[in-house]
């Protein structure tokens, strides 16, 4: 009987030691991003683990395209180069990822893996970072 309850314990103290590892070691994490009618992005979360990450993307506004553009910087928004029109020049920024033309009520998927990091993630169509279409991120 000892040598069963040793064996039971030992087994224990391997699952309490090892589980944390096996569930931070998941799929991918997942985030929800909402781009409205009134030029914001509204996330579920902004900070998450570096890694592969899934932004469910849905654009509720009834009449307006968006789009999802990840970039990697260490400027805040308000810091962020601009063309003459007022909106990002991509070329002088690092985007990681897009996902372009999400129509009005509808749904796109975006998986990317993501570095450690500070990002922004906008809207860059004519006139919509302007408005405030941007939020930033914190990658751990």
């Amino acid at each position: 009987m000892k040598k069963s309850l040793q064996k039971f314990l030992v087994f224990a103290s391997l699952v309490v030691l090892i589980f944390p590892a096996l569930v931070a070691c998941g799929g991918p994490q997942t985030v929800d991003a909402e781009l409205t009618e009134d030029y914001q992005i509204n996330l579920s979360t902004t900070t998450m683990k570096a890694g592969e990450i899934t932004f469910n993307i849905q654009n509720t506004s009834t009449d307006l395209e968006h789009e999802f553009v990840i970039v990697k910087t260490d400027l805040a928004p308000a810091d962020m180069p601009l063309n003459d029109d007022g909106d990002v020049d991509e070329d002088q920024i690092t985007v990681v990822d897009e996902q372009e033309a999400i129509q009005a009520g509808e749904s796109a998927t975006l998986t990317v893996n993501l570095d450690p990091g500070h990002y922004v993630i906008m809207c860059n169509l004519p006139g919509h970072f302007a408005q405030g279409m941007h939020i930033e991120i914190t990658v751990q």
